[in-house]
């Protein structure tokens, strides 16, 4: 192997990463949290023999009065410092059980406010208000309960200070009105959803955010730091007062029963299973499912893909999701797609959370062959495996960690494991050093490979330094993957096996206010040297015995890419976003060493109009694999969300791209498209319709047509929180050529019901 002006490399990630904790260290320390309580402190009312509020989203029971106000929220957009244009008046009381809060928010013209009833986590287009709360008092994790004037429930988990799991979800309740003066709310938070010591008096963070959507403007109480817009948990103000108060219930039972049909000849089948959760002690909780079922999940949308990698797309299944922040690291090796991908899941058992300074994480499933609504073909082919990954994660001085990551998997005699160390080092307000080291081994290669299989090549490193306030931020990313660090048996890492690089990125961005919106500016650029192993050169010639190899390809050759991109996010216009990049850089493959050039433009109007929409435009060159040679392609992609009414929305996208040869000539032609309708007759009750087509025609030596359709329909109650009734129909169909057929087709009904004992 080839690996020229290499191997000092390998070692330099370490040394830096030692010099740059020293330094963290010392300015950490300078910069350790005041644990002074500061002059932003709210005062709960303790209700004691009071009556409690009754959730009705009026300010009127008496209660309300006794607790003293806060307001004199400041903007934080557009016009930062400045008084808010409608001030907010935030009230706090509680009892043993639960933690009340009342909003005003003060409107000049309350009949322009924008609300709109949507499923639970969409609240964007419309007016809300959201607080923050950090029981611990660690000044780095946190929960967020938001709601808008319709009373649309969003909350989320807070972590590292600024990092979201938008995938928590906690039991409580709220409801809002409009009024003559504004808008509004009555939140009922149980204690439960928090895990707390529960002696003596408790001092939590506390912050509340209030977003006005057709002013495009942000306020807060607290929140106002050249650290930037994020939320951070350690700017937090503080709820005092709290006292005589005490946990929920610590065990959930949800038990689930399906039945429905399948296949052609529409076979039925009923089926069943069980979720619990166990909370242990701190914030620590332990999740266990059996025979698991995702039959109201959505199917993948569709995407144009002209690389050679897979899409990433995104977890979906409520048991893999919610905790699924406790695995995350710079390198990503723990994706749990790869979970089911190939076997039906058996069971699977979770524990999440934080003991004391320590975040833990562990998570093992086992996958195999279950009796499932499908179709006969499907269950032909199911990968026996089990999956585990164990997290850990130490506090360290004011915002900063470190930890470690194992996963594996282990299946038909064989296995795949892969371990890492990472660190998060923030310094002062605005600066950040991260990284990671990680190193894998799989019995394969080792068993298979051994003549060329070398500990010192299957590694990973990573160091990244960045800065970031309300104006600028810049970020320096050294980055060295070792051509046998494979990692997608339990990861996801766009690699191809035996090759790897090393490189170095540089990138800044500055984003000015003009008037009441906002310029956007961004540069980038990187210096690369790919990583290429003899194997990798034989494999190909293997696979294509005709490969003629460029006589400018070098296994040490550099590459390189620059980019620019700038914008304008507009405030109370009919757009939204106009925006234009362009990249250019130096690619290498075995068969060709050329310049590639991409552009492209985007524009998007204003999601708050009853009809909106985008369009995105790209063209540039790429390295096609299927033709082993030159390409360039071209792109469009179009979206629209039409509302005709404040419960229901339509969303239309459709994505067309060409792959063309060097000679113009069109040898490929691609088309997505989707239609998703959405409508909510009350908060808890909604259905869902969503339909999508793909079609391919490749000319790659001979033409191929393939096309794939897909319609799904979905009613859902949630009749008690947690507690589900869904009816579903997923048909998917296969279509290359003339020939039509059936992948799959189910219709379901599950119902599901949560005991807390």
């Amino acid at each position: 192997m080839n690996m020229n002006n290499s191997i000092y490399l390998r070692f330099f990630p370490c040394q830096l990463v030692c010099i740059l904790v020293a330094q963290a260290v010392f300015v950490s320390l300078i910069w350790a949290h005041d644990d002074g309580l500061g002059k932003h402190v709210l005062e709960g009312y303790h209700l004691g023999q009071e009556t409690p509020p009754k959730i009705d989203g009026n300010l009127s029971d008496p209660v309300w009065q006794l607790a003293e106000p806060i307001s004199g929220f400041i903007q934080l957009r557009p016009d930062r410092t400045k008084l808010a244009t409608d001030d907010t008046e935030v009230r706090v009381v509680f009892d043993t059980y639960y933690l009340y809060i009342g909003v005003r928010c003060y409107d000049s013209s309350p009949d322009k406010i924008v609300n709109r009833l949507t499923r639970r986590g969409d609240m964007w287009a419309s007016d809300n208000i959201s607080f923050f709360i950090d029981p611990h008092h660690d000044h780095r994790t946190g929960y967020k309960f938001a709601t808008t004037p319709g009373g649309v429930q969003n909350d989320d988990y807070r972590y590292e200070d600024t990092r979201r799991d938008s995938n928590w979800r906690g039991i409580w309740w709220v409801e809002a009105v409009i009024d003559e003066l504004g808008w509004t709310a009555e939140f009922k938070i149980p204690f439960a959803n928090f895990r707390f010591s529960e002696m003596g008096q408790q001092v939590w963070g506390f912050d509340i955010e209030r977003f006005n959507f057709r002013k495009s403007e942000v306020t807060g109480w607290r929140q106002l730091t050249q650290a930037g817009p994020l939320t951070r948990m350690s700017d937090l103000g503080h709820l005092c007062g709290l006292r005589q108060i005490l946990g929920g219930k610590l065990l959930e039972v949800t038990p689930y029963f399906l039945g429905g049909i399948s296949g052609q000849n529409n076979l039925g089948q009923a089926d069943g299973g069980l979720d619990l959760q166990y909370n242990l002690a701190g914030s620590l909780k332990t999740n266990l499912t059996f025979n698991p079922d995702f039959a109201q999940v959505e199917a993948d949308q569709l995407e144009i893909n002209l690389t050679r990698f897979p899409t990433r797309f995104p977890e979906q299944r409520p048991f893999f999701v919610e905790g699924n922040s406790f695995f995350e690291t710079p390198l990503d090796l723990f994706f749990s797609r790869r979970i089911g991908h190939r076997g039906d899941i058996l069971w699977g058992a979770k524990m999440t959370g934080k003991a004391g300074s320590y975040s833990l994480g562990f998570l093992s499933s086992k996958t195999g062959h279950f009796a499932s609504l499908e179709t006969s073909e499907a269950q032909n082919e199911k990968e026996s495996a089990l999956y585990s990954a164990f997290r850990a994660k130490r506090d360290i001085l004011k915002r900063s960690n470190i930890g470690f990551l194992l996963t594996t998997k282990e299946y038909g005699g064989n296995y795949s494991r892969v371990g890492g160390v990472d660190m998060s080092l923030a310094l002062g307000q605005t600066y950040l050093v991260s990284g990671q080291m990680a190193q894998s081994s799989n019995s394969q290669r080792l068993a298979g490979e051994s003549s060329h299989y070398s500990l010192s090549q299957n590694r990973a490193y990573t160091l990244m330094f960045a800065q970031r306030d309300y104006l600028w931020s810049a970020s320096l990313l050294a980055e060295r993957i070792e051509p046998m660090f494979e990692i997608n048996q339990t990861g996801y890492l766009r690699k191809e096996e035996d090759r790897g690089w090393q490189s170095l990125n540089l990138g800044g961005s500055y984003k000015p206010p003009v008037g009441k919106s906002l310029l956007f500016f961004s540069a980038s650029s990187s210096l690369s040297q790919e990583l290429y192993t003899d194997v990798y050169l034989e494999n190909w010639k293997m696979e294509y015995p005709e490969l003629i190899v460029s006589p400018d390809f070098r296994q040490d050759l550099i590459t390189w890419d620059v980019g620019l991109k700038t914008g304008i996010d507009f405030s109370e216009s009919v757009w939204d976003y106009v925006g234009l990049f362009y990249h250019r850089g130096r690619r290498v493959e075995l068969t060709d060493v050329f310049i590639a050039s991409n552009y492209g433009f985007s524009l998007e109007s204003n999601g708050a109009l009853p009809v909106s929409g985008e369009i995105d435009l790209s063209q540039g060159n790429f390295y096609n694999f299927a033709q082993q040679g030159i390409g360039r392609q071209r792109q469009v992609a179009l979206g629209g969300t039409i509302r005709p009414r404040s419960n229901c929305t339509i969303e239309i996208n459709s994505n067309h791209a060409q792959s063309l040869t060097t000679y113009n000539r069109i040898d490929g032609r691609f088309f997505a498209s989707s239609l998703r309708l959405t409508y909510l007759f009350r908060r808890d009750v909604f259905v869902r319709i969503f339909g999508q087509i793909g079609k391919e025609r490749r000319n790659y030596g001979q033409i191929q047509n393939l096309r794939n359709y897909l319609v799904s329909f979905l009613f859902g109650w949630e009749y008690s929180p947690k507690s589900h009734l869904f009816l579903a129909y997923n048909g998917n169909w296969q279509t290359e050529e003339v020939t039509v057929e059936l992948e799959n087709r189910v219709m379901v009904l599950k119902i599901s019901y949560l005991w807390n004992l």
